[in-house]
């Protein structure tokens, strides 16, 4: 295998060497015409579906999230959710404040800015706003993935193989699919992959290009670090590999990194990063709460260590994935035996190699709290684009020797071509994508966990009445899913509930939902027509019908032979609970509250600010529940431990009712007679409710 071309950002060019069949060099043959060919159509098919899928996928978990984060942060410097600084905790774990930072978000907010769907201080939530930074998104994925082309560039001295880098990248259905919409995995990935890219082409400096090399780092460690601020401990692994190849170079000979400009970018950086977001990067002490917030995402809910095993054998193509591991097995074996006669081979296939392992290891050996499969891992996914083109070049080398060029470069075309007509069938949803091996065994994989696909479920959604995005389902006594109390309980068995997580606010309405910009921008009704005990669904990641709900209409794909299901919609129905002595709205550490306490707050309540209270989030709030029997012959009250306006108003089973609001508590009057009660709270202003509940119960009246 002869050497050719030159390499990126070095400017050097080397005689031709022969060299080992098994070595992942710096210069090797070009790939096949052919095999360019196609990869260049990928790149191109990839590219067309990433900004098709960015303005047809919906609002994703996290989008509104990050909205209300920007708002706090021009507001008052702090990115969080504004129920962590306005409860005086903004670096609190249970907010995970100190999970995000504000460049990405910034980034796009200049781009919605630049074309006149935001101003510079506000920050919209129109489906236009979604769209645009959505498209943004795509850029900075397509950005990173011109940065693992690069870094192929530098590796193997060709364009042709930085052109198969970007098909295989882009073929990987998890990353084009979250390029459609995820502001924080995509750049943090995209910041990563430009890190690498910079010191990999410091490890053998070309003059000239010093300013690109910095800026390169500069951009890429700002980037990363200034979206997720725990991916410090990257940019540390990444020097101390430049240091030590350095250290190589001077002990064995050779050209030395340049580790002047990389303490140079980093510095710049670390400065950069000071002034957009002074109060986590002046202080030291925050960045290591980073860590530890990231790694216990989810109160030290730990996915296992198997988590990371599986996805890894299940998400990924199956070819590509081989590839994968032959391109991990030569670059670890160059590695480890040029390390010395070679340090400037080392260390940058070094580099590459820790992209894609050292942190993955680290969360699989810490245990981590991973879920929603390998997202928060999607930083690997270049540096695994790189290996996989590095090991198709070590079997094309192979294939050279036995005249078998052609069947290797058809399997590699085979490999690219076949995962992008698996995305095709799953468009605009890719990241749901499981591979063949795993569809053969029929297991159940969770499908649109983001709930992009809820804007094509519009036209089958009903309009009169509530209705509950992704509801929290629990068994028949209560337990919620996933709990131990819930360990054997068939899904099928599990009962929907009137609320999601931690909130029981109309999806049309709710501002961190998936549906409110495009309902609002449509011009539909927020009708409650349906009978009280009745209320609309949908339900998420192919989860099984609630027993309690009948589903009316469905956003499917095919994945291989299986249908699968992004979201329904659903009816369903609950009947109110008894109200037995005093109904206390508490939750546990770390918890949501229990589903039974929900049942008694059915519509317009979340439990975020207060472990002891859930608050009205909106102009109205209902409570719902079966009166003891002592009221069926003689007047009631339903009595609350509440804080509440003056102006509060109240009906009952739709009818106007009497309030009595006294400092610390609420009395409304239930009619004689009152069975199933529906409790509907109001401000007769029309300002927004400010009504706190810490309890309820129905007392006889004129008894306290």
């Amino acid at each position: 295998m002869l050497a050719v071309g030159e390499s990126l950002l070095t400017g050097t060019r080397q005689a031709p060497d022969p060299v080992p069949v098994g070595a992942a060099t710096p210069r090797v043959a070009a790939p096949p015409r052919f095999l360019v060919w196609v990869s260049v159509g990928l790149v191109v098919a990839g590219t067309v579906m990433a900004v098709v899928g960015a303005l047809r996928t919906g609002v994703s978990w996290d989008e509104p999230f990050h909205v209300m984060r920007l708002r706090n942060f021009f507001e008052h410097g702090w990115f969080s959710v504004d129920w962590s600084t306005e409860t005086g905790g903004s670096t609190a774990g249970d907010n995970n404040t100190l999970v995000y930072g504000p460049v990405a978000m910034l980034l796009l907010h200049g781009l919605c800015v630049l074309v006149g769907v935001d101003g510079w201080h506000t920050v919209s939530t129109t489906p236009t706003a979604y769209d645009v930074r959505h498209l943004g998104v795509v850029l900075i994925g397509l950005a990173g993935t011109a940065a693992a082309a690069g870094i192929t560039r530098v590796l193997l001295g060709s364009w042709r193989w930085a052109v198969l880098t970007a098909a295989a990248l882009l073929a990987l259905p998890m990353w084009t699919g979250h390029l459609m919409f995820n502001v924080k995995d995509v750049p943090v990935a995209t910041g990563y992959t430009l890190m690498t890219l910079a010191l990999v082409a410091m490890v053998s400096p070309a003059p000239g290009r010093q300013l690109l090399r910095v800026a390169g780092l500069v951009a890429g460690i700002t980037l990363m670090v200034g979206t997720r601020p725990a991916m410090a401990s990257a940019v540390l692994v990444a020097v101390a590999l430049l240091v030590g190849g350095a250290l190589l170079a001077r002990s064995h000979g050779g050209q030395r990194p340049a580790t002047g400009e990389a303490v140079a970018g980093a510095t710049m950086a670390g400065a950069l990063l000071a002034v957009v977001y002074p109060h986590v990067f002046l202080h030291p002490l925050l960045l290591l709460g980073s860590v530890r917030q990231s790694a216990s995402f989810r109160d030290n809910d730990a996915s296992g260590y198997t988590y990371v095993p599986f996805h890894l054998a299940t998400q990924f193509p199956l070819l590509l994935q081989a590839l994968f591991v032959v391109g991990l097995w030569s670059a670890v074996t160059v590695i480890a035996r040029s390390r010395r006669v070679d340090p400037a081979r080392a260390t940058r296939l070094a580099l590459v190699v820790a992209q894609v392992t050292v942190l993955p290891l680290v969360a699989v050996a810490k245990n981590s709290d991973l879920y929603n499969g390998l997202r928060q891992l999607l930083f690997a996914s270049p540096a695994w684009a790189v290996l996989v083109t590095i090991g198709l070049a070590h079997l094309l080398a192979w294939g050279a020797l036995r005249r078998r060029t052609g069947l290797v470069g058809g399997l590699a075309a085979v490999a690219l071509l076949v995962p992008m007509a698996d995305q095709a069938t799953l468009f605009p949803y890719q990241y749901s994508y499981f591979n063949v091996a795993f569809d053969a065994t029929g297991g159940h994989a969770q499908t649109d966990y983001w709930r992009t696909s809820v804007p094509e479920l519009l036209p089958g959604i009903p309009t009169d009445g509530q209705l509950v995005c992704g509801p929290t389902r629990s068994t028949q006594l209560g337990a919620p899913a996933g709990s131990p109390g819930a360990r054997g309980v068939g899904a099928e068995a599990m009962l929907a509930g009137r609320y999601s997580s931690d909130s029981s606010v109309d999806c049309r309405t709710d501002p961190l939902g998936p549906l409110a910009p495009v309902w609002r921008a449509d011009g539909l009704p927020v009708d409650d027509l349906l009978p009280h005990d009745e209320f609309y669904v949908v339900i998420d990641r192919d989860h099984p019908l609630p027993r309690n709900c009948a589903e009316i209409a469905a956003v499917t794909r095919h994945r291989h032979w299986r249908t699968v299901a992004m979201t329904y919609v659903a009816r369903c129905r609950l009947a109110p609970q008894p109200l037995v002595g005093t109904v206390a709205f508490t939750h546990a550490d770390g918890e949501n509250m229990l589903p039974r306490l929900w049942a008694y707050a059915p519509e317009g309540w979340v439990m975020r600010e207060s472990a002891t209270a859930i608050d009205a989030a909106a102009d109205a709030a209902s409570l719902t529940f079966r009166a003891p029997s002592a009221c069926a012959e003689t007047a009631c009250a339903l009595v609350l431990d509440a804080d509440a306006p003056a102006d509060l108003g109240a009906a009952v089973n739709d009818m106007p009712a009497a309030v009595d609001v006294d400092r610390g508590g609420v009395s409304v009057v239930l009619p004689s007679g009152t069975a199933d009660t529906w409790v509907t709270f109001t401000s007769t202003s029309g300002a927004p409710l400010g009504l706190r509940v810490r309890s309820m119960r129905a007392v006889p009246s004129g008894t306290g």
